[in-house]
């Protein structure tokens, strides 16, 4: 039932064609808040010309500012999320010492009791937020799954993915651009 729901709300938005195209290239995100799986808070915005994420949880807040941003959106039920996954999770391994930022963002309405689970199993080593009810995939006017946001430390789309990369250096190349407009190589 949840599966077939979300099918057919991705088929939906993908039906209503250019006027809800996917963010592209070029463009700045648009500010978010949701939840990371832990039960922090995660807020991702872009602030005197940089992007900033900042995390509120009972342990206390923490503020970041990477020089780029990997977003994710994905589902466990969605088969190509988890071959993406498995690209992130590298890309993540590669590029965390250079201030790159991977944030998953599941749609999957069960939240926490999907995503947990599918977590530990993958031992996925970047963050993850819950987007049950899609506001921000919505608000990136995601089209399908996955789409990948490679975003610079401006906040600014350097690219954007939709479907698993085809090519795996694809990543590497997109973070290497966003890299360079934040002076780090």
């Amino acid at each position: 039932m949840v599966r077939t729901h979300w099918g057919l709300f991705i088929l939906a938005l993908g039906l209503l064609g250019s006027a809800w195209a996917a963010l592209k290239e070029g463009k700045p995100i648009p500010p978010f808040e949701t939840t990371l799986v832990d039960g922090r808070a995660i807020s991702v915005i872009i602030e005197k010309g940089a992007l900033v994420m900042q995390t509120k949880g009972t342990k206390g807040n923490e503020r970041m500012r990477p020089k780029a941003l990997i977003l994710d959106f994905w589902a466990t039920w969605c088969v190509p999320c988890h071959i993406a996954s498995k690209q992130l999770a590298q890309i993540y391994q590669r590029y965390r010492q250079k201030g790159v930022v991977v944030l998953g963002i599941s749609i999957d309405e069960d939240g926490r009791s999907s995503v947990v689970p599918f977590l530990k199993e993958h031992k996925t080593p970047y963050l993850v937020a819950l987007d049950p009810k899609a506001t921000v995939a919505n608000r990136f006017r995601v089209e399908g799954l996955p789409t990948i946001y490679v975003v610079n430390g401006k906040g600014v789309i350097v690219t954007a993915i939709e479907g698993v990369p085809d090519d795996p250096t694809e990543l590497s190349r997109a973070i290497e651009k966003a890299l360079r407009k934040a002076g780090v190589r």
